[in-house]
């Protein structure tokens, strides 16, 4: 047996699809934008520790701990963003979602494609925010505390603040989707 997700789509039910549901004037309620962000939230948390241990190896070996570090912030910024991105859905904001969508266009973009681009817009823009010596590609440090990023440093406990308060709000709305009958099990 294959265990997973099913979502129907607006108006129908995921139990009886061959009976239309009423359509609310709501195309896609916020629980469900909440229950798609959980493995990304879950899987940012597993991030952390994943690079806390690559540092660990950057400590032994710089090359190799270098290159482990920066994929594990690339996929850490690539989570956060996809929640901030869901959350952002909801109609709530939080400070650090421009920084996390400006951190991960700059590893996902700048790093790679448009890495000897020199005149790219959005590239110049992401690294002046993110005051990266014009001069330089990009300038990305690890630490076991925080992240630095050109002259912004975030602080691992920055981060794990930002996916507890995350999680709050996920998990207060999942509660009131299952006690209004949305979501049977969860």
């Amino acid at each position: 047996m294959h265990y997973g997700i099913k979502v129907s789509k607006s108006g129908f039910d995921v139990t009886d699809r061959s009976k239309p549901r009423k359509i609310s004037s709501k195309t896609r309620p916020d629980y469900i934008i909440y229950a798609l962000s959980l493995p990304y939230l879950n899987g940012a948390y597993n991030q952390i520790q994943r690079y806390i241990y690559a540092i660990s190896i950057l400590e032994k070996s710089k090359t190799n701990g270098v290159i482990i570090c920066l994929h594990e912030i690339s996929t850490l910024f690539e989570d956060l963003d996809t929640v901030a991105r869901y959350i952002d859905e909801t109609g709530i904001t939080h400070d650090l979602h421009t920084l996390i969508r400006v951190v991960r266009n700059h590893i996902r973009h700048d790093i790679r494609e448009n890495f000897d681009v020199e005149d790219h817009k959005f590239k110049n823009q992401r690294n002046s925010i993110l005051k990266i010596d014009p001069t330089l590609q990009t300038h990305i440090g690890f630490h076991k505390d925080s992240i630095k990023i050109g002259e912004i440093i975030i602080s691992i406990e920055e981060i794990k603040n930002y996916l507890d308060w995350a999680r709050k709000i996920i998990e207060q709305e999942i509660k009131k989707a299952k006690e209004m009958g949305y979501i049977k099990s969860f």
